[in-house]
């Protein structure tokens, strides 16, 4: 994900104030060593590391050098790591908290990455993970129809756009107990400046997939109009689930392999 679009989504107010509540939701303690995989620019490491204090640590991975850079710069103590989040560079048991935030969407295999993630976190220890469910992107003005096709020239671009939605089944499958399901919806009525970003780059997403250029063309005027008029409406449901790996020596307890035939 470009830098730019981070900022556009890390931006919006309801963004915000979700990523004020992620440390509580991860049950963050002063002194946890934790991981944030696919940190992007580090907006939520760096936030993480003020709450495990300088008695914890916080690494960042991410397979973008240039993005671990940025996430340097916002935050020099943070530990930086280039890795692939389907094969993490760690030793079992090694963090006691896990976190992922706008990962799985991009990924061919995200029961392969919560199983990675699930390994590396000490038993005890707890996961969080946080996708948007981009199917539930509403946008007010707009022809039904036009809409519903720029929405889906979004989401089919992703390899698991549906990843949100899925994230409990993914958790269980990968044998973590006490799941727990939050869901934020960031809304906006006023022309917020990152969401107008945001939509306006949708445009060239959408021609891309043979939506007619001048009804979309069109449709941004209504937009602009409904923005100057305070009829403007937009939404979308980000989904988090936290889960712990079991006080257990048998690290896949529980485990639920689709093929049937079990951990190796």
């Amino acid at each position: 994900m470009a830098l730019s679009r981070i900022e556009q989504l890390h931006g919006t107010p309801a963004e915000q104030a979700a990523v004020l509540r992620y440390p509580d939701l991860l049950q963050l303690k002063p002194g946890h060593d934790v991981l944030d995989v696919g940190a992007g620019a580090g907006h939520i490491a760096n936030h993480l590391a003020t709450r495990v204090t300088a008695h914890g640590t916080v690494c960042a991975l991410d397979l973008s050098a240039a993005l671990l850079a940025h996430a340097r710069q916002r935050n020099r103590n943070l530990f930086g790591i280039q890795g692939d989040a389907a094969a993490l560079p760690f030793p079992a048991g090694r963090f006691d908290r896990v976190f992922a935030r706008w990962l799985l969407l991009h990924l061919p295999d995200p029961l392969a990455a919560v199983m990675e993630m699930r390994r590396v976190t000490r038993p005890g220890g707890r996961l969080l993970v946080v996708e948007t469910d981009w199917d539930t992107l509403c946008i007010s003005p707009g022809d039904t129809d036009l809409v519903r096709r720029i929405v889906h020239a979004n989401t089919d671009r992703q390899a698991n756009a549906a990843s949100g939605r899925r994230l409990t089944s993914l958790f269980r499958r990968a044998g973590l107990r006490d799941v727990q399901v939050h869901a934020f919806v960031d809304s906006v009525n006023t022309g917020d400046p990152h969401w107008v970003a945001f939509l306006e780059s949708r445009l060239d997403v959408a021609r891309a997939a043979g939506v007619d250029a001048r009804r979309l063309t069109l449709w941004w005027g209504d937009v602009g109009r409904a923005i100057a008029s305070g009829e403007f409406f937009v939404c979308v449901t980000r989904i988090a689930v936290a889960g712990n790996v079991p006080e257990s020596a048998d690290r896949l307890a529980g485990y639920e392999d689709p093929t049937g035939s079990g951990p190796s």
